[in-house]
This record gives structure tokens, C-alpha cells and sequence, in this order.
């Protein structure tokens, strides 16, 4: 379309070539505690171990086979704790090894250990049982009363020292 003739247009008037925008700048973490590495995440002590949901814990304890004739959900929850916390101490997601470590210290595997260590794992499995039921985070005082050495132990490594015991 022309221009018409009654309007004066001056220069600053002309359609202009319109600047695109330059470069985001780098970003850089300016806030007080922010991570901005895997090396500045810090871990133990008050800090914890972080690790994955419990979530595929879950799935595993469902899919492995252990007596659930009596607390079986209670069982579970303790057992996925533990499952979680073993994980964790290695920075994975938990595996069928965490849950056969659980199974053996909790008593539910009794013929693959001396009938008198079964006994008493098995005893003391009602006790974390009966506690867990006060516990907001069932198991906590299981997973809290195993050796750390004993928990980043394979299965038969675990085996080996409860026969021991």
C-alpha cells in the first residue's frame, strides 16, 4: 500500500530491523548452601545418605519369596527400610542382594543358619516388629541397631557371620 499523500513521514518513522536478544548469560549459584557439584553434596552424620525411593524396594520384597504368615505388612515396612538404608550406603537403588540381607537378618531365612542363631533372629524379630508399630519411620531402630560392617556385607558374608555368632 502506497503512502498516503496528506501525511508527512519523517525518517524515525521508517520500519526498523529489530535487534534479537544476545546470549543468555552463564548462570552461577549466588544463594548460600546451593550444590552445584556431585562433589559439595555432603553426606553421614546429620546430613544422612540420600538415596532412591523405596518404591522399587517394594517391588522387589513383593516379588521375593519369605514367610508372610503373620505381620506381613509390618514385615514389609521394616524389611524396606532396611532394603532402602543398604542401598543408600552404596548410592544405588536397592537390588535382590539387599533384599536376601534383610531376609537373613530379620529371621526369615531360619535353614540357612545354625537353629539357635534362627531362634534368636526370629525372637528378635518380634521385638522390632512390636517397636515399629510407635515408629513414624517403621524400622528405624532395626536398621539403627545393625553393624554398618555387617550391613555393606554380601549375603554370604552375612551367612557366614551370623553361623559364627
Amino acid at each position: 500500500m502506497g503512502q498516503e499523500p496528506n501525511i508527512e513521514l519523517d525518517h524515525s518513522d521508517a520500519p526498523r530491523a529489530v535487534g534479537k536478544p544476545g546470549a543468555p548469560r552463564r548462570w552461577k549459584p549466588t544463594r548460600p548452601g546451593e550444590i552445584s557439584g556431585p562433589d559439595e553434596m555432603r553426606w553421614g552424620g546429620a546430613f544422612g545418605r540420600p538415596g532412591p525411593d523405596t518404591g522399587w524396594a517394594i517391588k522387589l520384597i513383593r516379588s521375593s519369596e519369605w514367610d508372610r504368615t503373620s505381620r506381613s505388612s509390618e514385615s514389609e515396612a521394616v524389611l524396606a527400610t532396611f532394603v532402602a538404608a543398604r542401598a543408600s550406603l552404596f548410592g544405588r537403588a536397592p537390588t535382590t542382594h539387599d533384599v536376601e540381607v534383610g531376609l537373613l537378618l530379620l529371621g526369615f531365612r531360619p535353614e540357612e543358619v545354625p537353629p539357635a542363631v534362627a531362634k534368636r533372629l526370629i525372637e528378635e524379630r518380634h521385638r522390632w516388629l512390636d517397636k515399629s508399630a510407635h515408629e513414624h519411620n517403621k524400622g528405624a531402630a532395626f536398621v539403627g541397631s545393625i553393624d554398618p560392617a555387617l550391613m555393606a556385607a554380601s549375603p554370604d558374608r552375612v551367612r557366614t557371620r551370623l553361623a559364627a555368632s
